[in-house]
Protein backbone atom coordinates (compact mmCIF):
# COMPACT_ATOMS: atom_id res chain seq x y z
CA UNK A 1 0.00 0.00 0.00
CA UNK A 2 3.18 2.32 0.77
CA UNK A 3 4.48 1.73 -2.32
CA UNK A 4 1.13 2.99 -4.26
CA UNK A 5 0.77 5.90 -2.11
CA UNK A 6 4.22 6.83 -2.86
CA UNK A 7 3.86 6.30 -6.44
CA UNK A 8 0.73 8.61 -6.58
CA UNK A 9 2.45 11.31 -4.54
CA UNK A 10 5.34 11.09 -7.26
CA UNK A 11 2.83 11.31 -10.10
CA UNK A 12 1.35 14.46 -8.18
CA UNK A 13 4.60 15.85 -7.70
CA UNK A 14 5.03 15.22 -11.99
CA UNK A 15 2.01 16.89 -12.63
CA UNK A 16 2.56 19.84 -10.43
CA UNK A 17 6.17 20.72 -11.96
CA UNK A 18 4.53 20.10 -15.73
CA UNK A 19 1.95 22.89 -14.39
CA UNK A 20 4.56 25.07 -13.24
CA UNK A 21 6.79 24.54 -16.02
CA UNK A 22 3.73 25.44 -18.70
CA UNK A 23 3.05 28.95 -16.23
CA UNK A 24 6.66 29.44 -16.71
CA UNK A 25 6.46 28.91 -20.57
CA UNK A 26 3.41 31.22 -20.91
CA UNK A 27 4.75 34.13 -19.12
CA UNK A 28 7.92 34.07 -21.42
CA UNK A 29 6.05 33.93 -24.55
CA UNK A 30 3.64 36.76 -23.39
CA UNK A 31 6.78 38.49 -22.71
CA UNK A 32 8.37 38.18 -26.13
CA UNK A 33 4.79 38.97 -27.57
CA UNK A 34 4.64 42.46 -26.10
CA UNK A 35 8.35 43.02 -26.50
CA UNK A 36 7.79 42.24 -30.36
CA UNK A 37 5.12 44.43 -30.06
CA UNK A 38 7.05 47.59 -28.92
CA UNK A 39 9.69 47.04 -31.37
CA UNK A 40 7.19 46.91 -34.24
CA UNK A 41 5.23 50.22 -32.84
CA UNK A 42 8.43 51.77 -31.33
CA UNK A 43 6.28 52.56 -28.32
CA UNK A 44 8.35 52.64 -24.78
CA UNK A 45 5.41 53.49 -23.22
CA UNK A 46 1.71 54.64 -23.38
CA UNK A 47 2.85 58.25 -24.58
CA UNK A 48 4.72 57.31 -26.97
CA UNK A 49 1.67 55.64 -28.32
CA UNK A 50 -0.09 58.78 -30.92
CA UNK A 51 -4.26 58.62 -30.05
CA UNK A 52 -5.97 57.59 -32.86
CA UNK A 53 -7.52 61.11 -33.31
CA UNK A 54 -3.87 62.00 -34.13
CA UNK A 55 -3.11 59.56 -36.29
CA UNK A 56 -6.05 59.94 -38.71
CA UNK A 57 -4.78 63.53 -39.51
CA UNK A 58 -1.02 62.42 -40.58
CA UNK A 59 -0.73 62.30 -43.48
CA UNK A 60 -0.25 59.12 -45.50
CA UNK A 61 3.02 58.37 -46.27
CA UNK A 62 3.74 56.60 -50.16
CA UNK A 63 4.18 53.00 -50.12
CA UNK A 64 7.86 52.03 -49.90
CA UNK A 65 9.13 50.61 -53.50
CA UNK A 66 9.88 46.70 -53.44
CA UNK A 67 13.53 45.72 -54.34
CA UNK A 68 13.43 43.26 -57.16
CA UNK A 69 15.90 40.31 -55.93
CA UNK A 70 19.12 40.06 -58.02
CA UNK A 71 19.77 37.77 -60.21
CA UNK A 72 22.58 35.98 -57.39
CA UNK A 73 19.59 35.90 -54.88
CA UNK A 74 16.94 34.24 -57.94
CA UNK A 75 19.56 31.65 -58.29
CA UNK A 76 20.07 30.68 -55.17
CA UNK A 77 16.12 30.45 -54.71
CA UNK A 78 16.50 27.99 -57.47
CA UNK A 79 18.99 26.19 -56.54
CA UNK A 80 17.74 25.91 -52.66
CA UNK A 81 13.71 24.94 -54.94
CA UNK A 82 15.98 22.32 -57.25
CA UNK A 83 17.52 20.84 -54.14
CA UNK A 84 14.20 20.61 -52.10
CA UNK A 85 12.63 18.85 -55.01
CA UNK A 86 15.65 16.17 -55.38
CA UNK A 87 15.37 15.63 -51.59
CA UNK A 88 11.50 14.80 -52.02
CA UNK A 89 12.35 12.37 -55.17
CA UNK A 90 14.36 10.45 -52.91
CA UNK A 91 11.51 9.98 -50.45
CA UNK A 92 9.53 8.69 -53.75
CA UNK A 93 8.52 4.70 -53.75
CA UNK A 94 9.08 4.08 -57.44
CA UNK A 95 7.38 0.46 -58.33
CA UNK A 96 9.03 -2.28 -59.92
CA UNK A 97 8.21 -2.66 -63.56
CA UNK A 98 6.86 -6.08 -62.20
CA UNK A 99 4.25 -3.41 -60.77
CA UNK A 100 4.16 -1.80 -63.28
CA UNK A 101 3.02 -4.38 -65.57
CA UNK A 102 0.55 -5.74 -63.07
CA UNK A 103 -0.88 -2.07 -62.50
CA UNK A 104 -1.43 -1.36 -65.88
CA UNK A 105 -3.25 -4.82 -66.46
CA UNK A 106 -5.68 -4.66 -63.84
CA UNK A 107 -6.20 -0.88 -65.08
CA UNK A 108 -6.79 -2.17 -68.92
CA UNK A 109 -9.20 -5.09 -67.58
CA UNK A 110 -11.21 -2.43 -65.82
CA UNK A 111 -11.72 -0.39 -68.89
CA UNK A 112 -12.62 -3.51 -70.70
CA UNK A 113 -15.01 -4.75 -68.13
CA UNK A 114 -16.93 -1.43 -67.46
CA UNK A 115 -17.11 -0.69 -71.69
CA UNK A 116 -19.02 -4.18 -72.04
CA UNK A 117 -21.05 -3.07 -68.95
CA UNK A 118 -21.82 0.32 -71.08
CA UNK A 119 -22.11 -1.26 -74.23
CA UNK A 120 -24.51 -4.02 -72.80
CA UNK A 121 -26.90 -1.08 -71.03
CA UNK A 122 -26.87 0.70 -73.92
CA UNK A 123 -27.76 -2.00 -76.10
CA UNK A 124 -30.37 -3.37 -74.06
CA UNK A 125 -32.05 0.79 -73.86
CA UNK A 126 -31.87 0.90 -77.56
CA UNK A 127 -33.51 -2.08 -78.23
CA UNK A 128 -36.49 -1.31 -75.54
CA UNK A 129 -36.64 2.35 -77.24
CA UNK A 130 -36.87 0.97 -80.38
CA UNK A 131 -39.90 -1.09 -79.56
CA UNK A 132 -41.52 1.42 -77.89
CA UNK A 133 -41.48 3.73 -80.65
CA UNK A 134 -42.04 1.21 -83.82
Amino acid sequence: MRHFWLTRKRIKDVAFSMAVQRKTLKKASAAKEIAATKETSGAENKKDVAPKDTAKAVAKKEPAKVQKPSAAERAGSVSKYLRGVQNELKKVHWPTRKEVVTYTAVVLASVVAVAAVIWVVDSLLSFGVRAIIS
